[in-house]
């Protein structure tokens, strides 16, 4: 179930990525939630685009890594924001608080002091 929950969701947000341009910042709203993609830099000149879904229900980050879009859906977090991969194949972890962001898979820091302005 949560595959094709995985699936549905991607497909539903695909059309709504073409809209979206690379500027740090840009929000899309509706009655239906909020879509908004943060492109973080990152330590030695990666960076990291990651799409927000947010709803009434729930919350979601979207991730390109590897050439594949990984679905997230948001996690109970003492502080900040924590992802995790929907798909239970991938070990993606994406922490987020304030203007930062940390991206972890094996429990092992994949992209770390990425900042948005």
């Amino acid at each position: 179930m949560k595959l094709k929950k995985a699936t549905l969701l991607v497909l539903a947000i695909l059309p709504l990525t073409t809209a979206i341009t690379a500027q740090a910042t840009i929000i899309e709203s509706s009655s239906k939630g909020e879509l908004t993609k943060v492109v973080y830099s990152c330590e030695g000149k990666n960076t990291l685009d990651v799409i927000f879904i947010n709803t009434a229900q729930d919350s979601f980050a979207i991730i390109n890594q590897v050439d594949e879009m990984i679905p997230m859906e948001l996690v109970k977090s003492a502080s900040g924001a924590n992802y995790k991969a929907i798909n239970k194949n991938y070990t993606y972890q994406l922490q987020t608080k304030g203007n930062q962001a940390m991206l972890f898979g094996d429990d092992k820091l994949i992209l770390g002091e990425c900042v948005t302005e």
